[in-house]
């Protein structure tokens, strides 16, 4: 079963600095603040992106 990442994210998120999380996983912080603050489209793929980018920065 594949995980929900954008859940995942979004509970997460919390204890992350997300701007340096965006920057390391190659995506745009305002992309990733409008899905945030205002429900804009976000795909599974970048959702994914930023999960994997936090695990890697917990694993350093």
């Amino acid at each position: 079963m594949d995980k929900d990442y954008k859940r995942i994210v979004q509970q997460k998120c919390i204890y992350f600095n997300m701007r340096i999380i965006c920057e390391k996983a190659g995506i745009n912080y305002s992309t990733y603040r409008g899905w945030k603050n205002n429900g804009r489209a976000f795909s599974q793929k970048k959702a994914k992106c930023l999960y994997e980018t936090m695990i890697e920065i917990i694993k350093s």
